[in-house]
């Protein structure tokens, strides 16, 4: 666990995205407050059921390395070959940022896909493309990418991250770039975080924020009181749900 977050704190911003997948029976609160308690700086993503194209671990711990075209490239140990997952990933990443695929006009799209995230600019490079099954395959992934971009702003709002929801649409707004379709979709989601509902959760995630910093920062002494105060004005809010789950993992004991 200390490799993949070290891995995710220097590489995510890169386009490596970290899953840890616990399977050892733990419930939902037990593990977020292993997390929580153990590794207060993890940022990976932690689902308890894997639901990657992995073969079978053969003991604990076990980890895979998926490619950018969802292949398995290497699983194992992972402290038994540092040197060659480092190649693998570096590799990867290297795809991402170049784009791939079999002729020049397919890396350009990816590469201003998901190198660059600029989705308005794939989608004015697919545009020039001769119809065609690889302007088909290219026209679906930046439709998946944009769905998948505008679903996470609700999805961090229903978690009670309403900073990172924001802050997620004004970055989608400005990757769109002119496409006028998808800016009328994405501005008035944008207004939205004007609204006095928004602008309580808003001021909510911001203590919020602050106490996730302190137990970041090991100082958790005072965390569960600053939560249990927070939670008498945010109570019916979605943060408020999120500082619950907080609370309730501070106070769980480890198994």
């Amino acid at each position: 666990m200390p490799s993949a977050i070290k891995h995710d704190h220097e590489l995510s911003s890169k386009g490596l995205v970290s899953v840890l997948v616990h399977s050892q029976q733990a419930t939902p609160d037990e593990l977020q407050a292993f997390l929580l308690k153990t590794f207060p700086d993890n940022d990976c993503f932690v689902t308890p059921s894997a639901f990657v194209p992995t073969p079978a671990s053969t003991g604990i711990p076990h980890a895979a390395l998926i490619g950018v075209d969802g292949k398995l490239l290497w699983d194992g140990h992972p402290l038994g070959e540092p040197k060659k997952i480092q190649e693998l990933i570096d590799a990867e990443l290297l795809k991402v940022k170049k784009g791939w695929g079999e002729t020049s006009e397919a890396r350009k799209v990816r590469a201003s896909l998901y190198g660059k995230n600029d989705l308005g600019g794939a989608a004015a490079l697919i545009a020039a493309l001769a119809d065609g099954e690889e302007k088909t395959t290219l026209q679906g992934e930046l439709d998946r990418r944009y769905a998948t971009q505008k679903k996470s702003i609700t999805e961090l709002q229903n978690q009670g991250r309403w900073l990172d929801s924001q802050a997620a649409c004004k970055a989608l707004l400005k990757d769109v770039g002119t496409k006028a379709e998808w800016v009328a979709e994405v501005q008035p989601m944008l207004l939205a975080f004007d609204n006095p509902e928004s602008k309580a959760e808003l001021a909510a995630d911001k203590k919020l924020e602050k106490i996730v910093k302190a137990l970041r920062d090991k100082k958790r002494d005072g965390a569960p009181k600053a939560i249990e105060a927070l939670l008498k004005s945010a109570a019916n809010t979605k943060v408020g749900e999120r500082a619950q789950r907080l609370l309730t993992a501070l106070n769980t004991p480890l198994p």
